[in-house]
């Protein structure tokens, strides 16, 4: 009678689709490097001279530790290739070609992330990259969008957030006039410029969002609706900071609404918009709410 594999001998097998992964992987990721080396020293170079994308570095780094938590899980599943893979792949290299020929550069940015899904679901199979799906959309938040895009969504985050701030101001006792984003006060005057409109904060929170949300536990609802949430809370934490640099000019001058109020007061929007964040994710949390039957019996009770 045969015996059953030991766990040891159990556990080196599992690993082998894993190892096998990993080496195909090396050479394509040599080769995918090559292909979009413009396109990721473009990214690089946003990342680091634009605020708004200013998360930018932090994103791949998330979603690679995103893979290496599901490794266990990946060395369990078959690799078996899908002709679909290529034909994505394939549209994604038209795609990047687009971009280059256009001069898009986001389209090339986009191309990329549509790559990797093509060359996982064409190499490794419909089940490996089920696994990965999370992971790999995940890079969409390292990627840019045009600039007319990005010009009109600033302006409408500024748009509405000043008028809500200078409403609240308003009714906090502050006497000021208002010209498009200029706010004349009796201490002078204040410019409301685009870093003030939020954006990077919402980006930032969006990918938080999404990364709460790809962990969240439970219906796919309480994940839309953590990712959701971030919306509202980016612009309701710049609303509060537009409002503290308002009152602050309006009580102790212009000129310290514009100085170190203003930069330290960035990074206490985040700080806000994120223990949001992470208030909503307790409250969605199934678990919470899951109390304990108590025993209808003294026999349940002794065996608790």
């Amino acid at each position: 009678m045969a015996s059953a594999p030991g766990p040891a001998i159990a556990r080196a097998a599992a690993r082998v689709p894993l190892a096998r992964g990993l080496a195909a992987a090396a050479p394509i990721a040599v080769l995918l490097g090559l292909a979009y080396f413009r396109t990721l020293s473009g990214l690089w170079e946003t990342w680091t001279t634009n605020d708004n994308y200013s998360h930018g570095p932090v994103v791949p780094l998330v979603s690679a530790a995103l893979i290496w938590s599901r490794r266990r899980r990946l060395a369990t599943l078959p690799m078996r290739g899908h002709w679909a893979g290529f034909a994505l792949a394939a549209l994604a290299a038209a795609v990047h070609v687009a971009g280059i020929r256009s001069d898009i550069f986001s389209l090339q940015g986009w191309s990329l992330v549509l790559m990797l899904f093509g060359l996982s679901l064409a190499l490794l199979g419909t089940a490996w990259t089920r696994a990965l799906a999370f992971p790999l959309a995940f890079l969409v938040f390292m990627l840019t969008f045009p600039p007319v895009i990005v010009n009109q969504l600033s302006f409408a985050l500024k748009e509405v957030t000043v008028r809500i701030s200078t409403r609240i101001a308003e009714a906090l006792g502050a006497t000021l006039l208002r010209d498009g984003m200029t706010l004349y006060l009796d201490s002078g005057e204040l410019r409301i410029e685009n870093p003030c409109s939020g954006l990077r904060s919402l980006l930032a929170l969006l990918a938080t969002g999404a990364l709460f949300g790809g962990l969240q536990r439970g219906a796919w609802w309480r994940r839309g609706l953590l990712f959701t949430l971030a919306v509202p809370m980016a612009m309701a934490a710049n609303a509060l900071r537009i409002t503290l640099l308002i009152l602050v000019a309006q009580y102790a001058g212009v000129a310290h609404a514009g100085g170190w109020v203003h930069d330290v007061s960035g990074y206490l929007l985040y700080v806000v918009a994120l223990l949001g964040l992470l208030a909503a994710r307790a409250l969605l949390d199934p678990q919470r709410r899951a109390k304990p039957r108590p025993p209808r019996t003294p026999l349940e009770a002794m065996a608790r």
